[in-house]
């Protein structure tokens, strides 16, 4: 049988309700292509026995410092190939996107029947976010900014607003300027190290710092970005990162996500010290959701928003 992800799925997933959605990507979910369907058993069966090989197997690299010729030669990648393209900003979406044709919704397996299902949920999703978190504020800082597409979405979103793409990776920081220049937009790319964050970075008052994905390749060694955002104070902080803490382990599906978690090393313990920050006021938490939706192997797009007291 076939399902859809339409306004109301949404509203479910991100934990707001279907006004909100329909005002903020009504339009956007209807020009999309969400139908799936849930796998039957033995489809279910295949593909968890294929998870945990995998999850079991030794080709899984770990996150962490010792990655970064990985990223810079990635990034190079990326860099080669939006050139070849003629500058195609469509060239931007990273590979992983799409990389497996099941997905998890609601701790099931699912199966979309288009190929572009999680490229264009992340695209309602960063419309969602970027209006209804970021729209308010100054300028906006995103760290671990990697081919720079979500900044993309923003310049088109705020026009007026600077942007700035930061990331450990040299040909990141050269592709986000390359993007600049080439279609005008208004932002601008700078080196940033977060296991060595740099403090002589500006940061005016209303400004807004966030993350997407990028927090999960420090695994437990966030203390230091966390230490400087508190230093910097910027007027919102919005984190969209795979947290294991929201897992229920319980779970089938659930635990299996944790074990891939811990197993390439993602980021462990971070919301746990959100949380342990608010309950000592010095940061308000504002919103913090599980999505529940994401790739074969785990969930990659909850939600934390707060800021410094």
């Amino acid at each position: 049988m076939t399902s859809v992800l339409d306004v109301p799925g949404f509203a479910r997933l991100l934990g707001t309700s279907e006004q909100d959605v329909e005002r903020t990507c009504g339009d956007l979910i209807r020009s999309c292509d969400f139908r799936y369907a849930v796998l039957d058993r033995a489809e279910f069966e295949k593909n968890l026995l294929e998870v945990t090989r995998t999850i079991d197997g030794e080709n899984l690299p770990a996150s962490g410092e010792q990655r970064r010729g990985d990223w810079e030669k990635g990034w190079a990648g990326a860099r080669e190939e939006f050139i070849k393209s003629d500058y195609d900003l469509n060239a931007l979406v990273p590979k992983y996107i799409d990389k497996y044709g099941v997905k998890r919704l609601y701790s099931r397996y699912i199966r979309p029947l288009a190929r572009r299902f999680e490229e264009d949920f992340y695209t309602v999703y960063r419309h969602y976010l970027f209006k209804t978190w970021a729209g308010h504020y100054g300028d906006v800082y995103e760290f671990g900014c990697g081919t720079g597409y979500n900044l993309v979405i923003m310049a088109r979103l705020f026009p007026e607003k600077r942007l700035f793409g930061l990331d450990w990776s040299e040909q990141s920081v050269k592709l986000v300027n390359a993007i600049s220049a080439v279609h005008k937009l208004n932002l601008s790319g700078r080196r940033f190290d977060y296991f060595r964050p740099d403090y002589g970075l500006g940061v005016p008052e209303n400004s807004v710092f966030i993350t997407l994905n990028s927090l999960e390749q420090l695994g437990g060694d966030f203390q230091p970005f966390l230490d400087f955002v508190l230093a910097k104070r910027p007027a919102l902080v919005i984190n969209s990162e795979p947290f294991i803490e929201m897992y229920d382990e319980s779970d089938l599906l659930d635990r299996l996500a944790a074990r891939y978690h811990r197993k390439r090393n993602y980021l462990n313990g971070y919301l746990s010290a959100l949380k342990a920050l608010a309950e000592d006021g010095k940061i308000k938490i504002l919103k913090m959701q599980r999505v529940s939706f994401g790739s074969v192997f785990h969930e990659g797009y909850s939600i934390a928003v707060w800021k410094v007291v």
